[in-house]
């Protein structure tokens, strides 16, 4: 059995209106339906956009080359991590 978690929403009647049009302009079932769609692609949409990081093929080159080139951590970036583990961050 699946469960689900509900989500009320208040709207403004205009915008509801537009929704249900919508809906109904591209077959959805019902408000829920489209809503849920909706959310799915937007979610996806922003996901996608903020948790990868793109790079040309010449910023790839120069990170890879940076990575390779990477000595022991210096003293800022000890103190950081020192300060880190301070602040009890996970």
């Amino acid at each position: 059995m699946t469960t689900t978690a509900r989500l009320d929403m208040r709207l403004q009647p205009t915008l509801k209106q537009e929704a249900e049009r919508a809906a109904a302009l591209i077959g959805a079932r019902s408000l829920t339906e489209f809503v849920v769609q909706a959310i799915r692609e937007k979610t996806a949409t922003v996901l996608d956009e903020k948790e990868k990081i793109v790079l040309s093929g010449r910023a790839f080159d120069g990170f890879i080359t940076a990575c390779e080139q990477a000595s022991a951590p210096g003293a800022v970036l000890k103190k950081a991590a020192a300060q880190h583990d301070k602040e009890g961050f996970a």
